[in-house]
């Protein structure tokens, strides 16, 4: 048993400290005796090397618009058929800000220009421009009913049905209303998907997408461990001392947008 992470584009989306995720998702893991092998995927990455990994977890992060224009052309000509087929398998990920976005159908940018997206996700970003101020601040939100009655979740729960973060973007991301998506935490505090429906993220199948930075895992153990968890097919995971994270967790449910 081994957590085979795939953490694409490193070099070109790790803004905010997202890269943080991987190592603790890395150090959760391997504190239960379970190894973990984080494969790096970059833009000389060919899909025949993708496809002999064995990637159990996907990891992409967020980046700023040059990081973002360097790996994109290669997303879309050389990753798109391996991530599409990776989710709709069922394959455990995590996506945030940027990466989420470009999973979309598109991404409208303030010139009005647009960029293609994967369309493996059904829902579109537009970003509006001076007409409105980017979504800026902490975020509380409230984790979705299909996570939250997963039997997984319940056994692997220690912290309660919220989840918190920071969220810094221009887009606002707009998902369509189908019963194969569903919006992966309702917002309390913040912007969320656009700050309009009370949406924040998305979750289909096995993969999450989210704007919430923090990076995301390091204040919210317990979806660490549901990923962790769901990608490794295991029914439960023991334990570990979250005092320090736990209290973390519970000071960020009281900070102000």
């Amino acid at each position: 048993m081994k957590l085979n992470i795939g953490y694409f584009y490193k070099d070109q989306l790790n803004l905010y400290g997202d890269n943080g995720n991987v190592e603790i998702l890395q150090y959760r893991a391997e504190k239960r005796g379970i190894p973990v092998d984080v494969k790096q995927i970059g833009i000389n990455t060919t899909s025949d090397q993708m496809a002999v990994l064995n990637i159990n977890m996907i990891f992409m992060g967020g980046g700023p618009d040059s990081g973002q224009k360097e790996m994109y052309e290669d997303l879309i000509s050389s990753k798109k058929n391996f991530l599409m087929d990776y989710i709709n398998r069922g394959g455990v990920g995590l996506f945030i800000c940027g990466s989420y976005q470009l999973l979309g159908k598109y991404y409208q940018t303030a010139d009005g220009s647009l960029l293609e997206g994967l369309g493996i996700f059904d829902f579109y970003t537009k970003h509006f421009g001076n007409h409105k101020p980017r979504c800026i601040g902490n975020a509380v939100c409230e984790i979705s009913p299909r996570i939250l009655s997963d039997p997984l979740f319940l056994k692997i729960n220690g912290l309660g049905g919220n989840l918190v973060g920071f969220e810094n973007h221009g887009g606002r991301t707009y998902l369509n209303k189908d019963n194969k998506y569903a919006p992966l935490a309702k917002v309390l505090s913040g912007y969320g998907n656009n700050g309009e429906d009370g949406t924040e993220g998305v979750l289909f199948k096995n993969c999450l997408g989210s704007y919430l930075h923090g990076p995301i895992l390091s204040k919210n153990p317990h979806l660490a461990d549901y990923l962790i968890a769901k990608a490794l097919k295991l029914e439960d995971l023991p334990p570990l001392d979250d005092t320090l994270i736990t209290l973390a967790h519970t000071a960020c449910i009281k900070l102000k947008k």
